[in-house]
């Protein structure tokens, strides 16, 4: 019976928390969005991936895509419960084989420009790396067959 009540007062815990965490993202995103709360983010990464051309979907306060049409990339951004996720998703047409690289970041809920800044820069690095080596095993693919 110890147990029951035990498990049952982790579970309710852990809901009460999510809730708290969700009215806080609740308040930080009432007077703006995602693209407005990580401008720096979203801009960099649009400059660096579609050379500042990239078109912005808003899904809703917490959830957008940054994307350029015609191309193969997609970079899908959402925020919850004080952590953002930044998804860059790229199908390759030519190979057929698609790639996602998801990083999240956490405790963001009040971070400054030059966290912002680092947060971009460390997802650039990261696009960069998984793209070369990506590429890198498409190709050894194909020479394989």
């Amino acid at each position: 019976m110890i147990w029951i009540i035990l498990i049952i007062t982790v579970i309710l815990v852990i809901i009460i928390r999510f809730l708290i965490d969700l009215n806080k993202d609740n308040k930080d995103l009432k007077d703006q969005n995602v693209v407005e709360k990580f401008q720096i983010i979203v801009s960099k990464l649009n400059e660096y991936v579609y050379q500042g051309e990239g078109q912005i979907e808003i899904f809703d306060k917490r959830q957008l895509n940054l994307y350029k049409t015609g191309e193969n990339k997609v970079i899908q951004f959402n925020y919850s419960t004080g952590h953002l996720t930044i998804a860059w998703k790229y199908a390759s047409t030519f190979f057929k084989k698609p790639y996602i690289l998801p990083k999240q970041f956490d405790n963001v809920r009040n971070i400054d420009q030059s966290e912002e800044k680092r947060i971009a820069d460390i997802m650039i690095k990261e696009i960069e790396m998984v793209s070369l080596s990506f590429l890198k095993s498409v190709l050894d693919e194909s020479e394989l067959k």
